[in-house]
């Protein structure tokens, strides 16, 4: 009796999704057929009996919107999006309704979100800066045109920029010719503290960074006390653009009088987007301890959603010693944009930046989060927590940082 009461409950579910797939391409049918009211009257029907489903409330906004009925397109397919965060199709059509409706600053921030969903997606790039441009938002619309003419968006397509005066204290330092030039501008100070038993280490840094077409530049300070030893370093890092979808990473760093910094060391990163959100990625560093290390590293990075994902694998090689080790770190945007995310990372063996960091001779497991928030469009802090062990102790590393970064 117990294996006929399941066969007939799986019989009846079998029927009723049938029933439901039917309806669904019945109301498809009337769509295509531009016999919109029967479709809307079909849609509503799905809606009443499944209203957790996305696409039923996705498709129902796009009958709406051929009806040029807005206010209802618009509800339905925000009603999609509340249901389905990661549905870009309905992002993609949410934002087209505000665009079509002129609701430029809803529409850029709607493509902002389909960027993040499909972020190799031109239309959605081109479609972003025009909202932008529309809302006079001349920072943030040329960031949108660079990226979509480096996905390869022909140049015929992207929108003017036009110029903008300033006002107020600013319009004195700037000539009436003269475009608007925030956010070409960052300056960043950080401070970190490192601790391990009864010893500890103090870094600090300060860079200014300036942005262009062609990329960035910036130009560091770096301090670091440990063991009653202080050192300083200076370092050139910049982030030029390359052809379609590539950009590199070069630094130099050189320490006048090294004590806990090598003296030199370079470093060079060739990023490439190979499409559907994936990233791939060759380094190699050199570090001016003793007679010298090398760093090689390949790491993959993949975007879906408001996340972004990386795992670097590393090679350590100096005279003396060898090593490797792998770094995962997992990126939520909560806001839907580069300006504010939480990342949680987990390392193990001997990896690492090695921005600023000395090489550990013993391998060590580390994990840690960092949180990155803009509190206005001007200003942002990020916070980073992280704990090590190493396998020559038991005891345990902690690290606490804090930087401040203010952008013009």
């Amino acid at each position: 009796m117990q294996m006929m009461g399941v066969f007939w409950a799986c019989t009846l579910s079998s029927i009723v999704v049938s029933a439901q797939a039917q309806s669904a391409q019945e109301a498809q049918l009337f769509f295509d057929q531009g016999q919109l009211p029967q479709a809307h009257q079909a849609y509503t029907a799905l809606i009443q009996k499944h209203p957790d489903d996305p696409d039923h409330w996705l498709r129902r906004g796009l009958v709406n919107s051929r009806q040029s009925q807005w206010s209802a397109a618009a509800t339905d397919l925000e009603k999609a999006v509340s249901l389905a965060p990661g549905y870009a199709d309905a992002w993609s059509a949410l934002a087209d309704v505000y665009r079509w409706n002129d609701q430029a600053a809803a529409a850029a921030d709607a493509y902002a979100r389909l960027t993040i969903l499909r972020p190799t997606d031109v239309q959605a790039h081109l479609l972003r800066a025009r909202s932008l441009v529309a809302i006079q938002d001349i920072p943030a619309a040329r960031l949108a045109i660079q990226r979509a003419r480096e996905l390869g968006a022909p140049e015929s397509t992207l929108p003017e920029l036009p110029e903008v005066q300033p006002t107020g204290p600013r319009a004195e330092l700037l000539n009436q010719n003269e475009t608007d030039d925030r956010y070409k501008w960052s300056i960043s100070a950080g401070t970190s503290r490192t601790s391990s038993g009864l010893s500890y280490a103090n870094e600090n840094s300060i860079s200014i960074r300036r942005y262009g077409e062609l990329g960035s530049i910036a130009i560091e300070r770096l301090g670091l006390h440990r063991f009653g030893y202080a050192d300083q370093a200076w370092g050139i890092d910049a982030y030029p653009r390359l052809w379609t979808g590539a950009y590199a990473n070069l630094r130099y760093q050189s320490a006048p009088s090294p004590d806990l910094f090598p003296s030199h060391s370079w470093r060079a990163e060739l990023y490439q987007n190979i499409g559907n959100g994936w990233e791939l990625a060759a380094s190699r560093d050199l570090l001016g301890f003793g007679s010298g290390v090398r760093i090689d590293g390949v790491s993959a990075g993949k975007y879906w959603g408001n996340f972004f994902a990386r795992w670097r694998h590393q090679q350590i090689a100096s005279d003396s010693s060898s090593g490797k080790g792998d770094r995962l770190f997992v990126r939520y945007y909560y806001q839907g944009d580069a300006d504010h995310y939480i990342e949680v990372n987990a390392s193990r063996g001997r990896s690492d930046d090695f921005n600023s960091a000395l090489i550990q001779q013993t391998r060590s497991d580390s994990q840690g989060v960092s949180w990155y928030h803009y509190v206005s469009r001007d200003w942002g802090f990020k916070l980073t927590a992280s704990e090590s062990k190493d396998t020559s102790s038991a005891q345990k590393t902690r690290d606490m940082g804090l930087s401040l970064t203010h952008r013009w």
